[in-house]
């Protein structure tokens, strides 16, 4: 039976006062179920931490989808069972989440499943996934799967209002269309990432600092300081790229609505029925393509700010050729 995310959220905390909590479950759901809210405070109950500073946590370990074809690879796996391994650095215990487990590649699943069997103790392992039929038999038999409810009515987080709001400037309510729109658009997403960036820095750092008072005095040997800045580095980057994937799908989920909304889907935030309005569906449908052309161009590397421009510069150009000679006057 599906649980709502707080329902879930306190069998699973009742499971871990009388120490029946498992050592790995797999959480479903559909989009905006709450999987991964539920994920980080589970985790930060394990680990004594804040919810909004458990990513942080130097005993928290997450993978997702990195590679170019997006799915989780072999090397990602085994590195987590490898930092898994070791004795946790704060905590009595380590947790590590598996977003999109369903993304795993069959090699991936397999050189996990010893590890999902005989977890280290102490060690809490999550496995996320909306489309949980797409995940190995032999790793669904080893995990205790928690299923979710759709949502309600989703509360958008600030970033997420953010965006939408760049879009109805650039997009709906700008007086300018075609590339002044799309620099406009390209410039608002980026800046609404530089701010994201500067938390996730601002919160690791914060973690280092604690960190360092506490074991500046009782260890001689400074190499542990020289790996953490390095693990840390590697943690606002992979959480920077993330946070880019999340920003690029709100955008895409946007376009996606407002499609849905010409076939008569009911939409009630007013931003997507604007762009509903505004663009017909060969400009929604293309728009799409150019989001997943520049997912593809930004996981081979291309800088940035240059694939945010042309990306956006090509889905406001697809506008401007589709739209009747009388919208364009």
């Amino acid at each position: 039976m599906p649980f709502s995310k707080e329902s879930a959220f306190e069998r699973l905390c009742e499971a871990r006062r009388t120490q029946r909590l498992a050592h790995a479950y797999l959480l479903t759901g559909p989009p905006g179920s709450g999987k991964s809210w539920l994920a980080d405070r589970i985790a930060a109950d394990v680990l004594g931490c804040a919810p909004e500073g458990v990513m942080a946590h130097p005993d928290l370990h997450a993978v997702q989808p990195e590679s170019k074809s997006r799915r989780i690879v072999i090397d990602q796996i085994r590195n987590l069972e490898h930092v898994i391994q070791r004795k946790p650095l704060l905590a009595d215990g380590k947790v590590a989440i598996i977003h999109d487990a369903d993304r795993m590649q069959p090699q991936a699943a397999n050189a996990f499943l010893k590890t999902l069997e005989e977890p280290p103790p102490g060690s809490l392992i999550l496995l996320l996934s909306t489309v949980p039929e797409a995940i190995l038999e032999t790793v669904l038999s080893r995990c205790v799967e928690t299923a979710l409810q759709p949502p309600t009515k989703r509360e958008l987080r600030p970033e997420e209002t953010a965006i939408l709001q760049a879009l109805e400037e650039c997009l709906v309510g700008g007086r300018k269309s075609g590339p002044t729109a799309a620099f406009r658009l390209a410039r608002a997403l980026q800046d609404i990432l530089s701010r994201i960036r500067e938390k996730i820095a601002a919160d690791y750092e914060s973690v280092l600092r604690k960190e360092t008072a506490r074991y500046k005095q009782a260890c001689e040997d400074s190499s542990w300081f020289e790996e953490r800045t390095a693990q840390i580095k590697a943690l606002v980057e992979a959480g920077a790229l993330r946070e880019r994937e999340r920003v690029l799908q709100v955008v895409f989920d946007a376009l996606g609505e407002a499609l849905r909304a010409q076939h008569g889907v009911p939409v009630e935030n007013p931003i997507i029925r604007a762009l509903a309005r505004k663009f017909p569906s060969e400009s929604l449908l293309r728009g799409l393509d150019v989001l997943e052309s520049l997912r593809r161009r930004l996981a081979f590397g291309v800088q940035e700010s240059l694939a945010f421009e042309s990306g956006f510069l090509e889905m406001m150009t697809i506008h401007e050729i589709t739209r009747s000679p009388a919208d364009r006057r």
